[in-house]
């Protein structure tokens, strides 16, 4: 077989044997699309963005254990809080049913209020749910304190193909 028609048949194999995106993948591309707007909404203070993110049952228990609503969150904007980083990383989904995910990873971010900034390294459980609309929620989130002692989170086996 010449060089060219190898080729060929090469690309067609991979072709043919790529798994195709599934409505599973889709989900989770979302979700971590909508982490990543709530990361730049929280850094932009754009209240209307993080409205929209945050479903209104939304419960976010801080590494304090302090628990906010939404509305609370919100307000804590008003109040003069300012993030200017936010970024995660290691993150892991698990689709729990098609339209709730959770999403574990690290966070490192700053925040303070009056120019009074601290940086905090987490890590963190979110639980995301599809609206009726079909956009993606935050209604829940978790957070603790990493500290240099605590292991960062086990890798878990890759979920089972639903």
């Amino acid at each position: 077989m010449n060089a060219p028609k190898l080729l060929l048949a090469v690309l067609l194999l991979f072709a043919i044997t790529r798994a195709p995106a599934t409505p599973t993948d889709d989900a989770i591309a979302a979700v971590l699309a909508a982490e990543k707007a709530r990361g730049a909404a929280m850094v932009a203070s754009d209240m209307k963005t993080l409205g929209q993110i945050l479903a209104d049952d939304l419960i976010y228990t801080h590494s304090t254990g302090m628990q906010e609503t939404k509305a609370a969150h919100l307000d804590s904007y008003a109040q003069g809080l300012r993030y200017t980083r936010f970024e995660t990383s290691a993150l892991q989904a698990n689709v729990i049913t098609p339209d709730v995910i959770t999403l574990n990873g690290h966070l490192e971010q700053t925040k303070g209020r009056e120019g009074k900034w601290k940086d905090f390294h987490l890590i963190f459980l979110a639980v995301w749910r599809r609206s009726a609309t079909g956009a993606w929620q935050l209604v829940s989130l978790q957070t603790s304190l990493q500290t240099a002692n605590r292991p960062a989170p086990a890798t878990p086996p890759a979920p089972a193909a639903q």
